[in-house]
């Protein structure tokens, strides 16, 4: 299976000061992205997603018939995203929950499945450098789905680890950085395969999006909401820009892309390809 990715990124005027590129002069204004999935070259789906921004912060993501909107409370965090289908009644909420010291607390989804509302909330607890994220469902008659511990060391999530009901180690996952950019996920105990990343030495886009929307702790958040929301990838908490991804699991999906760049270094488009390995290729 073949996929192509392509996005181009439109940003405001920035300033300059003594050469130096001020951060926050930088404001992304929209991203298109086209997607192109298909297995020969004759026929396939396209995907339209366009990314709007108000002052440099993510306002909505419209795809196809779907329209997710982005809400933040009085310090700037997001606070709330509402993801609706035009012509239904179909709609999913999430809403965030700070402490004083604008780390994540609480994460909270209520969408359908199966016909059914759901409430799926994450409640996070910070004890040193150990962060506990607890997942229950509202339709879960064991009400515990996740028990998840990270380990933070200099401010970046070192490590993942998934325990059972008796609170055994099921899955344990090493993170590896190397300038800033997080390089390899490597599977310890359980799920051993490795995913592993590469970067170029540009300005990546993708940080300036979650740092924006999730302040001075985007680098804990991130990593902790990457597993329930699609639109945050772990990944883009890295300085620079992926140009490829491998996996040493079965079936996985390998990826490389191209960039152009603008003369500030930040990308004005992508193009990515991926390749699903499998007994037929």
């Amino acid at each position: 299976m073949k996929i192509y990715f392509i996005a181009i990124f439109l940003m405001a005027s920035p300033r300059f000061v003594q050469s130096q590129i001020l951060e926050n002069s930088v404001k992304l204004k929209q991203i298109n992205v086209v997607k192109t999935n298909f297995r020969n070259l004759k026929s396939g789906e396209i995907i339209n997603k366009t990314i709007l921004f108000k002052e440099g912060k993510l306002l909505s993501i419209k795809t196809s018939d779907v329209l997710q909107s982005f809400f933040y409370n009085p310090k700037g965090l997001l606070d709330m995203t509402v993801k609706e289908r035009q012509g239904s009644n179909w709609k999913e909420v999430v809403n965030y929950a700070y402490n004083k010291e604008e780390q994540l607390v609480k994460f909270t989804k209520k969408y359908e499945e199966g016909g059914e509302l759901v409430t799926k909330t994450v409640a996070i607890t910070y004890e040193g450098s150990r962060v506990k994220a607890v997942t229950k469902k509202s339709n879960s008659h064991q009400t515990l789905i996740e028990d998840i511990e990270y380990i933070v060391e200099n401010g970046l999530v070192a490590r993942r680890s998934s325990r059972d009901r008796n609170q055994q180690i099921v899955n344990k996952i090493e993170y590896v950085y190397f300038k800033d950019n997080i390089v390899r996920h490597k599977g310890l105990i359980g799920d051993k395969s490795m995913k592993n990343y590469t970067f170029d030495d540009k300005n990546s886009a993708d940080l300036l999006i979650v740092k924006n929307i999730f302040g001075q702790n985007y680098k804990v958040i991130v990593p902790l909401i990457s597993f329930h929301e699609e639109e945050f990838d772990f990944e883009s908490i890295s300085n620079n820009n992926k140009l490829s991804f491998t996996s040493t699991a079965i079936n996985a999906n390998g990826k490389s892309g191209k960039y152009k760049y603008n003369n500030l270094n930040y990308p004005v488009s992508c193009s990515l390809y991926r390749r699903k390995w499998d007994s037929k290729n």
